[in-house]
């Protein structure tokens, strides 16, 4: 693995993507090293890929990787480094700004210092800037900004050339989160944080359209993701996570996805399950009736198991399945490209029975679903449980959903499978029974995730909060051991709480006072906790959605624990 990887992300460059290229691999060949090109096409609606299709029969050294859809320059430079193979990765922005035969400044730099990562500077004092005044005002605003947040020992961390040593990367992109607007700033950040040296180079920058690309919807994005990776660095103290290293160890997996009927979501489910970064895995897809769907990977399955739930789809697949792991995900997911990749290195160790990591809300699901998903991770709902919606650090749990669960099999076959006799809540019974029966731990990894597309709010969102809060509040006497949390039982309190205030309100002033008081508070901290983005439209979803779902989960957890017994499947 010797030589240059110089990766060029993409998106909507159709009018200028060729000349781009022909002058990368001008500027290559006059490297005298051994060196390949890659351009990824992040999801182009302008032709841009039939240009690059042209781009690789011309130019034996340069392949392109086509996404179906725009995810952003750091998904797409993620995809595009690993798809890679030489022991320096240059990136480089697809525009032209900076001509590609600046990597040999970078080069040169990295060689005379001896440093891990290069990055070309705007505010080096050698630079050469042909610059909108508006960019540069922009650009120095949002450095005073990085130097008030962060302390790098860089002044520029925007600029669209960098070069890094293979290492550096394949330590740093496990951790990274953002897929769009900050991720030249958080591989820095986290290269930084990890120890590796870092150095500046001068470079030359021609701008090359009239106009520049940057919105204020843009500008917009950049500082929520900026504060974003504050809260994580800061607060959350994500990027200290010990992950795992990527291993050759690659045991077989089954995927198995339970479904009533095939739907879009299914067949995106199944679609991007076939596009995993990973080789020894099958597809068990278990809907109630036969079906006619491509499944996109050898061995893989449809199991037609009839009008049965959850729990009895997931075992009749294990069953039927002769890999090592399984890996459970509900149909209206789907996973990330590195999904089985990330997990496998956690199953090297025997005490590990389960690996489990978050579900994300896709970008494109709409307001209200936004809105449900930022209702459970807000901290007034979900609180030490908010992981499972967000990447937060990795950690041990004893309990953990299916829409994201990783299972060894000879353990979940210890263990008996899924209990048949609960939806929702099979996946709690099952996680008791690997912690307390096998005493085995179940980890959190935050690079093993998956998108999830919510229940809209407000009555679809409810309906599975109730649904859950009922068998919470039953197992609370079954399984006391994972579910008997003082946090599930503090919806249950305020709302009988509420209800006692104000019958008490109505035969004292001084009660009256207390209990208007105790609301006052009480939606402070709602307001505080709902301000989950920028868009005030999706906030004001999200403030009655944090109450409408303390009140539908307290009665449904009161119900559940006054229940004798749960309507089986």
């Amino acid at each position: 693995m010797e030589g240059l990887s110089l990766i060029i992300p993409a998106y909507n460059e159709a009018d200028r993507i060729y000349e781009t290229v022909r002058e990368s691999v001008r500027s290559m060949e006059a490297l005298n090293m051994d060196y390949e090109i890659i351009v990824v096409d992040d999801g182009s609606t302008d032709g841009t890929a039939r240009v690059l299709e042209r781009v690789e029969s011309e130019f034996p050294k340069v392949t392109h990787v086509s996404l179906p859809e725009n995810e952003g320059k750091g998904y797409a430079t993620r995809r595009g480094f690993q798809a890679s193979t030489k022991n320096l990765v240059c990136l480089l922005d697809a525009d032209l700004d900076i001509h590609p035969y600046q990597v040999q400044h970078l080069l040169r730099e990295m060689q005379r210092t001896g440093v891990d990562v290069v990055v070309g500077s705007k505010r080096h004092p050698a630079s050469t800037l042909e610059y909108p005044r508006s960019r540069r005002f922009y650009s120095t605003v949002y450095y005073y900004l990085l130097v008030l947040l962060f302390h790098l020992p860089l002044k520029d961390t925007q600029t669209g050339i960098k070069l890094f040593k293979r290492e550096v990367l394949t330590s740093v992109f496990p951790r990274i989160v953002s897929m769009c607007y900050v991720m030249d700033l958080e591989l820095l950040l986290v290269a930084n944080f990890l120890g590796y040296h870092i150095a500046e180079a001068p470079v030359k920058i021609s701008f090359q359209r009239e106009y520049g690309r940057i919105t204020w919807e843009d500008i917009r994005g950049i500082l929520v993701d900026t504060m974003s990776l504050f809260y994580r660095f800061y607060v959350l103290g994500y990027y200290g996570s010990p992950l795992k290293p990527v291993v050759d160890y690659e045991p077989r997996i089954s995927i198995v996805v339970p479904t009533r009927d095939i739907d879009w979501m299914i067949e995106e489910c199944v679609a991007k399950c076939g596009e995993l970064n990973y080789s020894e895995y099958d597809i068990r897809l278990v809907p109630d009736r036969a079906a006619e769907i491509d499944l996109p990977r050898p061995g893989s399955r449809v199991i037609a198991s009839g009008q049965v739930g959850p729990a009895i789809k997931r075992n009749l697949a294990v069953e039927d399945s002769t890999a090592e792991i399984i890996a459970f995900i509900d149909g209206d997911a789907f996973p990330e490209y590195d999904w089985l990749r990330n997990a496998v290195p956690y199953f090297e160790d025997e005490s590990i029975a389960a690996v489990g990591g978050p579900a994300i809300t896709p970008n494109r699901d709409n307001r209200r679903q936004h809105a449900g998903g930022a209702v459970f991770s807000a901290t007034m709902v979900s609180g030490n449980t908010r992981y499972r919606y967000r990447p937060h650090a990795l950690r041990e749990v004893d309990d953990y959903p299916t829409v994201n669960l990783l299972v060894r099999k000879s353990d979940f076959e210890a263990v008996g499978g899924f209990h048949t006799e609960f939806w929702p809540g099979e996946d709690t019974v099952l996680c008791h029974k690997l912690t307390q029966d096998l005493t085995k731990r179940i980890v959190y990894v935050p690079n093993v995730l998956v998108y999830h597309h919510r229940r809209a709010l407000f009555v679809p969102h409810l309906r599975q909060v109730y649904s859950y809060a009922v068998h919470r509040g039953f197992f609370v006497k079954k399984f006391p051991e994972t579910s008997r949390k003082p946090l599930f039982f503090v919806p249950t309190l305020f709302v009988l709480a509420l209800l006692a205030g104000l019958a008490a309100s109505f035969f004292s002033t001084v009660f009256l006072i207390a209990y208007l008081s105790a609301v006052g508070l009480y939606l402070s901290l709602v307001l505080v906790s709902s301000i989950k983005t920028l868009s005030l439209s999706t906030n004001f979803l999200v403030f009655p959605g944090i109450i409408a779902t303390h009140i539908t989960y307290g009665v449904g957890f009161l119900v559940g624990l006054l229940s004798s017994k749960m309507k089986e499947q």
